[in-house]
């Protein structure tokens, strides 16, 4: 009987201390991580005051989790639309990633790596200049070229995207190692007339490439190897429409904006496609969380070279892959800002924010503070 009365009384006090362990084990353990409510809250008090309007999304694994808009699209002197993520906008640069995947894609469906030379592609009637036999697809996507029209012109003073403007670099040559680093729109825009000598080849002879040509087919290849597959159907390198879409603004108090109409289709490939936030975020999605757009090793190769991914860095949770856009008119002295920015953190959570008027703080800025003030034990 006192043997069996002992052998309760530890096995009690047993159960008990493992229980204590366990609660303490428990109380200690710390889960880094996001709070996506948190975040949410935190990306809207980072958001800069005296702005025209913004629209967000906040996703995760690829599903929206959050949305926010606030402000005007467009003013009421201008027809009154508050924001939305329906509202469609010129994305400017995140293009440069749009034509990226397009690129990608269709480097693989002619079973062509990133490392081909971009020469066989040019359009028959160009003569390329001294070393461009030495120029990669992989060179252009990562703004590694060479090309001294892009390097030397100074800040702000871009090389011209026209067809011809390309054309005369291109037989100029390449005066600089290529490994010199440039941001330039002419990169891309070049891809804007070498993707459809590339879907043709090798039977070239018989299409034409000018520069009507090959700047309809660009878009007719985007749409279909970036665009259709994901359903989004109506997307242009042009904004027609008098009475809908963003206009820019010099400030949340500017009464009127810009940019009612544009047609950006035969300069496009660096900027020119017109997007909703929903539409951004979908592209985004698709691109980082399934093999619709790109596969396993694409994006590898994506992630490790930044091709299309300029404005990428590290944070708190290891490397992000993010892509800024922007566009500006001044009129009488003031800049008239469309801004926009993609974001993907390593945890799987993304970003897509537009913006219709200037601040002093940059949007790939204002994300990352409010992830990094969202970070932290989340079990």
């Amino acid at each position: 009987m006192m043997r069996s009365l002992l052998f309760g009384f530890y096995f009690a006090l047993s159960t008990l201390l493992l229980s204590s362990c366990q609660d303490l084990f428990s109380d200690s353990l710390c889960v880094p991580g996001v709070n996506l409510e948190q975040f949410n809250q935190q990306l809207k008090q980072e958001m800069p005051s005296g702005l025209k309007g913004y629209t967000y999304i906040i996703l995760k694994d690829g599903k929206i989790k959050y949305t926010r808009s606030e402000g005007y699209a467009r003013s009421p002197q201008d027809g009154l639309q508050h924001w939305d993520m329906f509202q469609r906008m010129h994305v400017a640069s995140i293009s440069k990633t749009i034509t990226t995947v397009a690129t990608l894609r269709l480097l693989k469906e002619k079973g062509l790596s990133v490392n081909e030379k971009i020469y066989k592609y040019l359009p028959p009637d160009w003569k390329p200049g001294v070393n461009v036999q030495h120029l990669s697809f992989k060179n252009l996507m990562r703004h590694r070229s060479g090309f001294w029209e892009v390097l030397l012109k100074p800040k702000g003073k871009d090389l011209s995207t026209r067809y011809d403007s390309l054309k005369k670099m291109v037989a100029r040559g390449i005066h600089l190692p290529i490994t010199s680093s440039r941001y330039s729109n002419a990169h891309h825009a070049l891809l804007r007339i070498i993707l459809p000598v590339l879907e043709d080849y090798p039977a070239t002879s018989t299409s034409i490439y000018d520069e009507n040509s090959t700047a309809q087919r660009y878009e007719q290849i985007v749409k279909r190897l970036v665009f259709y597959p994901l359903g989004i159907t109506d997307v242009a390198l042009k904004d027609d429409d008098l009475d809908a879409g963003v206009l820019a603004y010099s400030s949340g108090s500017d009464p009127s904006g810009t940019f009612e109409t544009f047609d950006y289709t035969l300069t496009s490939g660096g900027y020119g496609w017109v997007l909703s936030a929903r539409d951004v975020a979908k592209f985004w999605a698709y691109l980082w969380h399934t093999d619709v757009l790109l596969d396993d090793a694409q994006r590898s190769e994506l992630r490790s070279s930044m091709m299309g991914l300029w404005n990428s860095g590290d944070t708190v949770n290891g490397r992000y892959y993010c892509k800024l856009g922007g566009w500006f008119r001044k009129i009488g002295g003031l800049e008239h800002w469309l801004r926009s920015a993609v974001v993907e953190f390593q945890d799987g959570v993304g970003v897509v924010l537009f913006v219709n008027s200037p601040s002093a703080r940059g949007l790939r800025d204002i994300i990352v503070t409010a992830y990094e003030k969202s970070f932290g034990c989340i079990s």
